[in-house]
This record gives C-alpha cells, sequence and structure tokens, in this order.
C-alpha cells in the first residue's frame, strides 16, 4: 500500500480519536468494514465514496492536515454555507474528493517516480508535476535505546525501525532521519513549536562543525545521547565543553549537557503535526 494513502488512514483514525470515537465504530458508521480499511487497497477510486461520506460528515476537516499532516485537524472558522452544501461542492471538479484523488494520483501505480538515492542512503522519489519526496528511517523518541544500539549501522537500523516521506524542495547530500516527538518541553502554541507526537525531518549536524557553536534555528534540533533523545534548542557552548539545552515550554528550565556525551545532533528541517 502507498506510503502517503497509509498516512491518510492513520490521520482518519488519528480524527476519530480527537472526535472520541472508538475507530472501529468511527469506520462503520462511514459504511465500511475496519478491517476493509486497514487492509491494502488504496483510497482511490474503490473508495470514493467512503471518502465522500467521510468529508460530507465532517466538512470541517482540515485538508491540508488530511493530505500532509500540516496543520490543525479542524478548519479554524467553518463557513456555514460549505457545511450547508457540502455534497455539491464534492461534486464539483475543484471539490474536496477531488483534492484528495489528485494526490492519491500523484503515488498510483502508472505514475512511476525516478528513485535517486544519496551517499547516506535516504532515497528521493521524483515525480512527474517536479514533486520530490524524501523517505527516511523513522525514530520514535520512546525507542530511544533502540536506536543507540544500532544508530552507527544503517542496515541493522533500517530493519529496526520503519519509514515515513517528507515532502521536500530539493535533493540533499546529508544524512535525514525522521523522528516522533514525545513531551511538551518544545511547545508553548507558537507558530515555530513543537508538539508531542509530531513527525520531524532532521539533518545531521557533522561532528567536526560542532567545535563551532551552534546558531539559533527555526525548529531547533535533535539532540542524541548516551542518556536519553531531546528535541531543543541549543543556545550556549560553553569553555569547558557543555551545552546548553533550552526548551521553549517556560515550565522545562535550561540545562547543561557534556558535548562529549552526545553522540549526534539534527538540524530540524521540517515537522508536521
Amino acid at each position: 500500500m502507498d506510503k502517503n494513502i497509509s498516512y491518510i488512514k492513520e490521520r482518519i483514525l488519528q480524527y476519530s480519536e480527537y472526535k472520541g470515537i472508538g475507530k472501529e465504530k468511527f469506520i462503520e458508521n462511514l459504511g465500511m468494514t475496519y478491517g476493509n480499511f486497514k487492509g491494502k487497497q488504496k483510497l482511490t477510486s474503490v473508495n470514493s465514496d467512503f471518502l465522500d461520506r467521510f468529508l460530507s460528515k465532517y466538512p470541517q476537516v482540515n485538508i491540508e492536515w488530511l493530505l500532509s499532516g500540516v496543520g490543525d485537524l479542524e478548519k479554524k472558522a467553518v463557513n456555514n454555507s460549505i457545511s450547508d452544501n457540502v455534497n455539491s461542492i464534492i461534486k464539483e471538479p475543484t471539490g474536496l474528493v477531488y483534492e484528495i484523488h489528485n494526490e492519491a494520483k500523484l503515488f498510483d501505480d502508472k505514475q512511476e517516480p525516478e528513485i535517486l538515492e544519496n551517499s547516506s542512503g535516504n532515497k528521493y522519489f521524483i515525480y512527474p508535476d517536479g514533486t520530490i519526496r524524501i523517505e527516511v528511517m523513522k525514530v520514535p523518541f520512546l525507542a530511544y535505546a533502540s536506536y543507540i544500539e544500532c544508530y552507527n549501522d544503517i542496515v541493522i537500523c533500517k530493519e529496526e525501525f520503519s519509514t515515513i516521506t517528507f515532502k521536500v524542495d530539493h535533493i540533499g547530500r546529508g544524512n535525514y532521519v525522521g523522528f516522533e516527538s514525545f513531551g511538551e518541553s518544545m511547545w508553548n502554541s507558537g507558530g515555530y513549536d513543537t508538539p508531542s507526537g509530531a513527525d520531524i525531518l532532521g539533518r545531521e549536524v557533522g561532528k567536526h562543525l560542532w567545535a563551532n557553536g551552534f546558531h539559533t534555528t527555526k525548529y531547533g534540533f535533535i539532540i542524541i545521547s548516551k542518556t536519553g533523545i531531546w528535541h531543543k534548542d541549543i543556545i550556549d557552548l560553553k569553555e569547558n565543553g557543555d551545552i546548553t539545552l533550552s526548551s521553549r515550554n517556560p515550565t522545562s528550565p535550561p540545562f547543561d549537557y557534556p558535548l562529549n556525551d552526545v553522540l549526534q545532533i539534527f538540524h530540524v528541517i521540517k515537522r508536521s503535526f
């Protein structure tokens, strides 16, 4: 099953949790068995009725979030005229289901992308319309111990962890890894903050650059250490070799950590939540 369609399915189930409805009941209320929904068929032409029902029943769903995971689950303000006439809108060529089908079509088997792989083992999928997606290993913060055991052996890591894709605007030569955050230390309701459960794309910062210090970044850094994995801002590199790690949530105070005990540092490039 195409990974992008799989993510749409996951977000539909996430929306059921947001609405406080059991996943199986939520799917069955939309006219499909839970087993078929979780199966391998794509949410394209054979399941367009399901998407019609989903978007008709929940017109407040944020389409950008449904397609890419970016933004809020629901639109900030629902246009009542759209809600009242959703059935006619869906039938229009530019309707909501059309947008999802267009996104899904990009990943149809007939639309084979060109696949490139950089020296770090990251795969890039270049589609006919110019869209580029990068496939990276996904490391949940809670799986820190497993990652530490294999982080320097890419073959073993690929066997241990699943993958995730992000839409990017160019092909990079660095080492990119995906992470799933846990905890609210980088969440303070700001535009560049990151909540717990977000998917994060990070580009590794080479150790030869660490001695130069760390500049302020839009989304912060992922720090892989001997004792934990953190998403933080690095606000200082001290003469004794410690780095000061700061949170964006004021309830989490900054702390110092020996740079010698840090294994990897990733500059956060993108987030999805």
